[in-house]
């Protein structure tokens, strides 16, 4: 029930003492140490001890709407090493896309931020009369950055191949342009991923040779009005795969739309309805075979740019007894990726699955000479041994934590997370989190509150399971290392959050005073 005083109805001493209160009420809003201040505070619980911040936090993690599902938390003093809350902190739980931060730190550390992938045009053939006798070969480890958030047009390297075949005096290839992929193994799946969501761009397949991150991005356009119909545009325009339009017009309700790609295929359906005048929709599903995608939309770019090509475009696996080496050929460029510290930037931030599956081949490749998940696998190990986490306390089953076998404790992210914050990778590892409020997939949460532009930390989503692991600093400086790990939740993201995000503005608006804190060694 809301109650309004009606200042006509009040006798003139009662207006005036109303009045004076009101005044009074002003006056004390206006000043420092105010009574609005004080109201505020009232209805606040202030948190000015561990034991009152611990209680809250608990209180949190304790939400009976949660009472069903499993959480795992630790809170640690980065400046102290004091624990300052844990639940089920040793506990295994699946980390969903948190198993990017052992993918990542591992790249890092065994790299080094300034490492570059590379990816070699050659020749395989004589070169006379401005005619490439023979074939154009590809050869590349996994560099990922053929895509928008690296360059304008993932097709502009291709484009740059094209004026550099032209300098050469090449205006006629007679041969295929063929991509070899055998820098990786031929698994461009991860273990235990689910199958009904190949098709989508979260999915895409791994492989040496990348292109707009192996999916294409469709802008589907609804009409005006009802007598107009759908027109879908690629950003990839291509003959390797068929777009298949039954989208149906109305104009009511809202968008009902449905992208599949039957695997094995490159047949992409698009089904469901539209509302006539409503913004254009992004749908980006997966292609098959992307080592066929790559060399195929090169050969389009090359004969696009007036360079005549006789033969097809040709994946290595396709020609029986091909063990060639880039040593066999005349190598016609060398093109350097960005390096590694922008690329594990992107990788974190919009938590790309494409991009960590590939960290964990680059290192087979460069430790154990094949980039396989296998021995990538040992690669990362290795380096988790090093951070005080030995092989057979965790299951790291996949590099981007789409595999339901994944396996880790709150314990052994935050020990990674410690050990990042002491290497001198800090500052790269640092600023490649996701930011509260700022940037990446903790763009639009904790805004308007102490955690905001404060904690850089990883989410992890996956169906039934929530992650969310990093960084966050006190009132008073204090700089703290969490994971939070959530298990078989039949909540939303949204309420998952909200138990996250509230621990984490306690942590932000805790201020202890008069409190001499010495570092643990």
């Amino acid at each position: 029930m809301k109650f309004r005083f009606n200042v006509a109805l009040l006798p003139l001493k009662a207006f005036s003492l109303f009045s004076l209160l009101v005044f009074q009420l002003f006056l004390g809003c206006a000043g420092g140490k105010n009574i609005c201040d004080n109201n505020v505070r009232a209805n606040k619980r202030e948190i000015k001890t561990l034991e009152e911040l611990r209680s809250a936090i608990d209180e949190n993690f304790s939400d009976s709407s949660f009472a069903h599902a499993h959480w795992g938390v630790l809170i640690q003093s980065l400046r102290t090493g004091q624990v300052w809350y844990e639940r089920n902190s040793d506990r295994m739980f699946n980390p969903a896309s948190n198993n990017k931060i052992p993918s990542a730190s591992a790249a890092l550390v065994t790299l080094g931020p300034e490492f570059t992938f590379k990816t070699e045009l050659c020749a395989n053939g004589m070169i006379a009369d401005s005619i490439l006798k023979g074939d154009l070969v590809v050869f590349g480890n996994g560099d990922p950055s053929l895509y928008s958030h690296f360059q304008k047009d993932p097709r502009d390297l291709f484009k740059h191949w094209a004026s550099i075949l032209k300098a050469k005096g090449i205006k006629h290839v007679t041969g295929n342009v063929i991509g070899d992929d055998n820098s990786f193994d031929d698994n461009s799946i991860g273990y235990g991923w689910s199958f009904d969501g190949l098709d989508a761009w979260y999915s895409a397949e791994i492989g040496p040779l990348q292109l707009n991150e192996n999916y294409v991005d469709l802008t589907i356009f609804p009409p005006k009005d009802l007598s107009g119909s759908v027109k879908i545009e690629p950003n990839i325009p291509s003959s390797y795969y068929k777009i298949i339009n039954r989208l149906s017009v109305t104009d009511k309700g809202r968008n009902d739309i449905n992208v599949t790609r039957a695997y094995g295929t490159n047949n992409i359906l698009i089904e469901g309805t539209v509302v006539a005048g409503t913004n254009p929709v992004v749908e980006s599903p997966s292609v098959f075979n992307p080592t066929l995608f790559y060399t195929t939309v090169l050969k389009e770019v090359l004969q696009s740019e007036g360079i005549k090509i006789d033969g097809s475009a040709v994946d290595c696996d396709d020609i029986e007894g091909w063990k060639h080496s880039i040593n066999d050929f005349l190598i016609l460029d060398e093109h350097n990726s960005p390096a590694l510290k922008e690329i594990i930037k992107e990788m974190m931030k919009r938590s790309q699955n494409l991009y960590a599956e590939t960290m964990t081949r680059i290192l087979g490749l460069k430790e154990h000479k094949l980039g396989s998940f296998k021995n990538g696998k040992k690669v990362v190990e290795k380096v988790l041994s090093g951070f005080g986490i030995e092989p057979g306390t965790y299951q790291y089953m996949d590099g981007s934590g789409l595999s339901r076998y994944n396996y880790i404790s709150p314990r052994e992210l935050v020990k990674i997370l410690t050990a990042m914050y002491k290497s001198p990778y800090w500052e790269v590892w640092r600023d490649a989190q996701p930011i509260a409020g700022v940037d990446g997939t903790l763009k639009n949460r904790m805004k308007g509150t102490k955690a905001e532009g404060n904690v850089r930390a990883k989410t992890g989503t996956i169906s039934n399971v929530r992650g969310l692991s990093g960084y966050v600093t006190t009132a008073d400086g204090e700089e703290i290392v969490f994971s939070f790990l959530v298990n078989g939740h039949l909540r939303t993201s949204l309420d998952t959050e909200k138990i996250t995000d509230k621990a984490l503005t306690l942590i932000a608006e805790f201020q202890r005073d008069n409190v001499n804190i010495v570092k643990q060694k």
